[in-house]
């Protein structure tokens, strides 16, 4: 990594917004030395949590100096991809410091004389690699959002001029790009990109500017992308790609490790395919009865499930106006989200159940189950009645509904 990051590193411009969570290392530390979880099949939790909080902010950060305005499945594949990146990543640097827990005899050693061992790697994990890596999301994200501004204004500006590095001491590698002018759809764009470096300060501009032709000697070696980053994340959502070293150069079970932790810890992640048909919320009234008029004929007295609440859970006339009435902070997306409530509701978490604060006869338990709706926590709401019936309930945003659980 140290060869792969050199020249980034030696750009000062370049200055890290982040800090990484002591108190989350220090709680990282002894999980792993307890052996409270397994480095290999399993990633820790809080490494990953702070990693992934780290490159969510640089996305934020990038996307917001483009100014583009992100289609939200789009923001939502940049966000899996940094998932997926902090997960691997974690897996490499819980692994590399588990290498060092026992002596040349065989023998675990001594808590403090492991710290102080493996503090040099965890320098390098959480602070110079990670410092190159949040710089280059930042690049990537605002190049991310460009592309996909360019895209929407194609028939307009249909060509795209690559524009000089604005670093003091820009490298020579991509010197032989500047100036060029290709159609938006040129496959060298496909091979070539102002990003395809470790903090490339190179980018793209949109023009109407006749094409210049793709340079000479833009198939060398040399020429050729970084390990990592020879995706178009404007097109994929990747701010890293699959080369990688963190993904392409992998401890044994780290893909294993990666696809169930991922599995259970994202796997709710609601994606609304159906845009809200609104421009502001005060003239949303109109499609929310729609949607009502709608999910009653396809939805009332049809039901869905979870596999780990026994029997059916039916969607009554109430179900449906009770979703779409109640107050959400995403309260658009919420109201179209029930038209794929039975492959949200099979793949949201089910946190438990507790008693029905309801006075109205007949009602004596409410489920819960947590999904997420533009990455905010919502809890889909089930209604158990006496005579072992189940309803649709509801949708909150308000974590004061996890308060029932507590009643059991």
């Amino acid at each position: 990594m140290d060869e792969l990051y050199r020249d980034a590193a030696a750009d000062d411009e370049v200055s890290a917004a982040f800090t990484f969570d002591d108190n989350t290392l220090k709680r990282a530390l002894k999980h792993i030395y307890e052996k409270d979880f397994h480095p290999m099949t399993e990633i820790e939790e809080s490494l990953f949590n702070e990693t992934f909080r780290i490159f969510t902010e640089a996305t934020d950060e990038g996307i917001s100096e483009s100014g583009a305005e992100l289609p939200v499945e789009f923001r939502q594949k940049i966000d899996w991809s940094n998932a997926v990146f902090s997960a691997f990543k974690v897996h490499r640097m819980q692994n590399d410091i588990a290498t060092q827990l026992f002596d040349s005899n065989g023998d675990l050693k001594p808590f403090e004389q492991w710290k102080n061992d493996v503090h040099p790697m965890l320098d390098h994990h959480v602070k110079h690699w990670l410092r190159t890596e949040y710089d280059t999301a930042v690049i990537r994200a605002h190049q991310a959002a460009d592309w996909q501004r360019f895209e929407q204004y194609a028939d307009i500006l249909p060509n795209l001029e690559w524009m000089p590095s604005t670093s003091a001491n820009p490298g020579a590698d991509h010197i032989v790009f500047w100036g060029t002018i290709l159609p938006i759809n040129h496959p060298f764009w496909s091979v070539h990109r102002p990003g395809d470096r470790w903090n490339c300060k190179c980018s793209l501009s949109a023009t109407n500017e006749p094409p210049t032709g793709a340079p000479r000697g833009s198939n060398e070696p040399k020429d050729q992308p970084s390990p990592g980053l020879d995706n178009n994340p404007g097109v994929d959502g990747k701010l890293f790609s699959d080369t990688h070293p963190y993904i392409a150069h992998v401890y044994e079970g780290a893909k294993e490790a990666v696809k169930t932790f991922l599995k259970d810890r994202l796997p709710d992640y609601a994606k609304v395919k159906v845009e809200p048909r609104h421009n502001q919320d005060g003239k949303y009234s109109k499609r929310t009865k729609e949607i009502k008029k709608e999910a009653r004929t396809a939805l009332q007295g049809t039901t869905v499930a979870h596999p780990k609440l026994q029997g059916e859970i039916t969607i009554s006339r109430r179900s449906i106006d009770e979703w779409t009435n109640q107050p959400h902070e995403h309260y658009a997306h919420k109201n179209e989200l029930i038209f794929q409530i039975g492959n949200v509701l099979k793949k949201a978490k089910y946190l438990g159940y507790g008693k029905d604060a309801s006075t109205k006869p007949g009602s004596k338990w409410v489920h819960l189950f947590e999904i997420k709706i533009l990455g905010d926590k919502s809890w889909i709401i089930v209604k158990e009645y006496e005579d072992g019936s189940k309803i649709l309930y509801s949708i909150s945003d308000s974590p004061n509904i996890l308060n029932q659980l507590k009643e059991k």
